[in-house]
């Protein structure tokens, strides 16, 4: 009996994923999913509401906070002109040398988005880094991936990021040897852009600036100074040497920000600003909310005694045992696991996998966070159906097709050597 209603739920399962990838809402996807295995597995009615709806929508309502936080900040960042100045200011040591400029955006991308969270936050680097790239005549098909898999690269050791990971895989640190890890993952991810960039560039060329067709960039404002391009790197350093908390970290980099901009406004406009930019912050972060809340109801559904002895017969052949099979099941799977929200996207589908894999107690928690980290920042930054990197695909104007044949054969790349590097360092 148990062996039928692991596969029905496994049924439910893949029906889930393939609706997502043919473009249902992920959102509404998994809360069905929620309900699904709860019934078929003969849950009553109160523990679905109780335990898996009630209970599993607050458990990480905490990480949604923090997302809020790292908006906020990057709002601040944003409407400041911080993060503006930085990346015009990095692009202008390049000269008229469209691959460096394209190697630059990627790495400058980077280092912002270690502390920056969110669509808008993308959104308002991108309208600056796409149209310098494509005016140097970078091709869009190079440009979007370049600019993307810098936010993917800075997400490795984003402060958001952890924060809210930290629930789903309780008992990480940032700190010690896995932060190492994780800061070379990210210079790996930007190694491995570049090697895309100097590949698709001799194979192409650059295209004749006037042929570029882009959909308008944003003015240029004037540059804030020097010493306030600490600040985006503030909130990490914070963390590491002083050992603050995410929240208050965040808070005191929110005012550190229009402090070193205090000659561009008055007391009220820095109070307007502080305002403004807290409000700005929630469309940003609206859909991801929703998905933490929901992936909450997943993964307590699927730490349920009764679902969890009917899935271990069907995923337990399946999923790793041990550090080196870990290893290499990410290394090979997790790159193409991830792409169009497949079952290896935490935040996804992948919640029901984590909790099977959780509830095995095979692996060390810290190295499980570690190996799917690299599939979980290739999603972010080159899975088409990720929001930013939706709208840097129509901004572009290019396919699909075009930004995956660019992208995916190098972020797979990065999956694979960070996944290595993750075994020999940290198993």
């Amino acid at each position: 009996m148990e062996m039928l209603t692991g596969l029905a739920l496994l049924l439910a399962f893949l029906i889930v994923v393939v609706l997502i990838i043919r473009g249902q809402s992920p959102v509404i996807m998994l809360l069905v999913l929620a309900i699904a295995w709860a019934a078929i597995s003969g849950i009553g009615v109160n523990d679905i509401q109780a335990k898996i709806l009630q209970g599993g929508g607050v458990q990480f309502a905490s990480a949604v906070i923090i997302i809020v936080f790292g908006a906020w900040f990057a709002q601040i960042l944003i409407q400041t002109g911080i993060a503006e100045s930085v990346i015009r200011s990095a692009v202008e040591l390049a000269g008229d040398r469209p691959m460096v400029s394209a190697m630059i955006v990627t790495v400058v991308t980077a280092l912002l988005f270690t502390s920056m969270y969110g669509v808008g936050a993308a959104i308002a680097i991108g309208v600056i880094a796409l149209p310098i790239m494509m005016s140097q005549g970078i091709p869009p098909r190079l440009a979007a991936p370049a600019f993307t898999m810098g936010i993917g690269a800075g997400t490795m050791v984003n402060l958001v990021q952890f924060g809210t990971f930290q629930k789903l895989f309780p008992g990480i640190e940032y700190g010690g040897p896995h932060l190492i890890y994780w800061a070379i993952g990210g210079c790996v991810y930007v190694l491995c852009a570049w090697l895309m960039t100097a590949i698709v560039l001799k194979r192409t060329g650059v295209r004749q600036m006037a042929s570029v067709d882009t959909a308008g960039g944003a003015p240029a404002r004037r540059r804030t100074p020097y010493y306030t391009y600490i600040v985006p790197i503030f909130p990490v350093l914070m963390i590491i040497i002083a050992k603050w908390e995410i929240i208050p970290t965040f808070i005191l980099s929110i005012v550190l920000a229009l402090a070193l901009t205090w000659n561009d406004r008055t007391v009220q406009g820095h109070i307007n600003l502080f305002n403004k930019t807290f409000y700005d912050a929630f469309p940003d972060i609206a859909t991801i909310a929703a998905l933490w809340t929901i992936c909450g109801m997943i993964i307590v559904c699927g730490q349920m005694p009764q679902v969890s002895a009917a899935l271990k017969p069907i995923f337990g052949p399946i999923l790793p045992h041990t550090p080196l099979q870990a290893a290499i099941f990410f290394g090979v799977l997790g790159g193409i696991g991830s792409i169009y929200r497949g079952p290896l996207v935490v935040i996804g589908t992948g919640a029901a996998v984590l909790a099977l894999v959780l509830a095995n107690k095979d692996l060390p928690v810290p190295l499980l966070y570690s190996l799917w980290l690299a599939p979980t920042v290739m999603q972010g930054s080159v899975d088409p159906t990720n929001s930013w990197t939706l709208w840097t695909i129509g901004y572009t104007k290019i396919s699909h097709g075009e930004f995956l044949k660019t992208a995916l054969p190098f972020g797979c790349l990065m999956v694979a050597i960070n996944s290595t590097i993750a075994y020999l360092l940290l198993a």
